[in-house]
């Protein structure tokens, strides 16, 4: 019977490798989630500062993301100037954010989030509500924020276990 304590038994009990997934993912929740008050909340004018004060909640959420996935596998941001763009990359995975200035809209691009987005005035934190969804459509009127944002992006992300958890444990058999 092979040793249960083993990596190459935990590594293929697919129970096991269930639980480490479903911790990774609150451990990145919790950190995304916390980043808020790092930033001053305040109500922008118009579309472009909405996305510019969406790009500093991005960025502070990012900081502790990346302490948590570490800087090798990191999410990374590209902010391009006139017009306005915002480029999320993380691993294979692509976001654009372009600010449509006429029409005081954000078109948003990648990870199955296409369409354009409008700033929702009424809320503390800057947040985006598609508008190419119907109001039959999954998902019709929930916020996009930032948070919401990098959780989507990084829910497949593999943290490696603490080292703690690589040795033989508080029980051994001889």
């Amino acid at each position: 019977m092979p040793d249960p304590m083993e990596p190459e038994f935990t590594g293929q009990n697919p129970i096991v490798a269930a639980a480490a997934r479903m911790r990774a993912r609150k451990e990145v929740g919790k950190a995304v989630d916390s980043a808020h008050g790092e930033v001053a909340a305040r109500r922008p004018e118009d579309a472009e500062e909405s996305l510019r004060l969406f790009a500093e909640h991005l960025i502070a959420g990012i900081r502790r993301l990346n302490a948590i996935l570490g800087e090798r596998n990191g999410v990374k941001l590209v902010v391009l100037e006139r017009p306005l763009r915002l480029r999320l990359r993380f691993g294979e995975l692509r976001i654009a954010l372009e600010l449509d200035d006429v029409h005081q809209l954000a078109r948003v691009k990648g990870l199955g989030l296409d369409g354009d987005y409008q700033f929702d005035p009424n809320s503390e934190l800057p947040a985006l509500v598609n508008l190419s969804k119907i109001s039959t459509e999954a998902g019709y009127g929930e916020p996009l924020t930032p948070s919401s944002l990098l959780k989507e992006l990084a829910a497949d992300a593999r943290l490696e276990p603490p080292s703690h958890l690589n040795g033989p444990g508080p029980l051994t058999f001889d």
